[in-house]
């Protein structure tokens, strides 16, 4: 059975994901599409406006194969690490390419900038080093002056977020194996970050949450497929935000010492004394990231930073593991014809996996279900099982 891998958040699955799928197993001729999804926060920093069991209804029921949760300490952080061990599950689940959107839309220039910067890597980094030094410039703009540097023009746009995260699934599919092929979907009719909708059908998740969070979901109904929201229809509980958990955090920041917050993973520069000083001022969890935005610091490194801070973050990242959130009969057939030659540990019960395996991530739902209306929810990782569809 041939197998593409896709990485995802689906928060939530809307008719720009299904586009996706569906190019992903009609461009790979793929039997199987494998999903390596965020669970209760994502990449941005941000909870996600449904439980990860949700958002595994809507994968599985728009057509993906198996739903497999990135866990937490890889999910909530910056490119390299969030591509990096996607990239590894996806290797360990042996899939045979890995299909993604970009702004750039040409596999090709990923591959050849990937390969050029692992055969350049010292002169790469070195190259980010000194873009860095100008305290103004941002990670992704300093990446943006190191492809400049290394290929005399720019190959790739790397401050687009989706071109970011393509440029990285390729270096990790370049360093860890080559074998693996890379391809691409150009992005179309709404930019990742697009607060509003421009298009009849087409809509960023961005601003499909913003309509969610008005309580405008009929009218966010139109950019979702009918699979997710008949799951919407279901769904009892209430949609999130950072702001369901502001006083937590807020909580947190007042109570911590800052030589105990410096501890915490993602945390440098002293940026947990402006954080402090911030969350004595601000009201709501928007006006303290406002309160904190700088040229340097883009909202989705502040959110990535809070977020630690109210996970209260401090070990080394797990090891990886392949925790199975659910899978359709395809999906079941795959994992019984690969099981015994998958490197990593895979969890389908929580209370048998090996213990402090899964110990983050059991302490980021059980905190993500301290919101109100999420009781259903708490405890969920044991007493939930995998979801399984015909």
């Amino acid at each position: 059975m041939k197998a593409t891998g896709i990485v995802v958040e689906y928060n939530p699955f809307h008719n720009g994901h299904k586009l996706h799928l569906n190019k992903a197993r009609e461009s790979t001729n793929a039997d199987v599409v494998i999903a390596v999804m965020s669970g209760s926060f994502v990449q941005r920093g941000e909870p996600a406006i449904l439980p990860k069991w949700e958002r595994t209804k809507m994968a599985l029921a728009a057509g993906v194969d198996m739903v497999v949760e990135l866990p937490v300490s890889f999910a909530t952080q910056h490119a390299t690490i969030f591509a990096e061990e996607s990239v590894r599950i996806l290797d360990a689940l042996h899939v045979d390419s890995v299909f993604f959107g970009s702004e750039h839309g040409i596999a090709e220039d990923f591959s050849v900038a990937a390969k050029t910067v692992v055969e350049n890597e010292a002169a790469f980094n070195q190259a980010i080093q000194l873009a860095l030094v100008d305290k103004k410039i941002s990670y992704a703009r300093a990446c943006t002056e190191a492809f400049t540097t290394l290929f005399g023009a720019d190959l790739l746009d790397v401050t687009k977020p989706n071109n970011i995260l393509g440029f990285h699934y390729a270096l990790a599919v370049q360093k860890q194996n080559p074998t693996i092929s890379l391809q691409t979907i150009p992005r179309a009719h709404a930019e990742y970050h697009a607060e509003e909708a421009t298009h009849d059908q087409i809509a960023s998740a961005t601003a499909i949450r913003k309509l969610i969070l008005a309580g405008k979901s009929e009218e966010a109904s139109r950019y979702l497929p009918v699979s997710s929201i008949e799951v919407l229809k279901n769904y009892t509980g209430p949609f999130l935000s950072w702001e369901d958990y502001w006083p937590l955090l807020k909580y947190r920041l007042i109570q911590a010492s800052s030589v105990e917050l410096e501890g915490i993973r993602g945390i440098s520069e002293g940026i947990q004394n402006r954080m402090q000083h911030a969350a004595t001022k601000a009201q709501s969890f928007s006006n303290f990231i406002e309160r904190l935005k700088t040229k340097r610091y883009s909202n989705a490194r502040l959110q990535r930073t809070a977020l630690q801070i109210l996970l209260n973050a401090k070990e080394q990242p797990t090891s990886p593991y392949i925790r199975i959130l659910g899978m359709n009969k395809t999906g079941q057939q795959y994992l019984s014809l690969h099981k015994k030659n998958i490197s990593l540990p895979i969890v389908t019960t929580v209370s048998k996996a090996a213990p402090g395996l899964l110990e983050e991530d059991l302490r980021a739902t059980s905190i993500y279900t301290l919101a109100n209306g999420l009781e259903n929810y708490q405890a969920g990782d044991f007493h939930i099982p995998p979801i399984l569809t015909l």
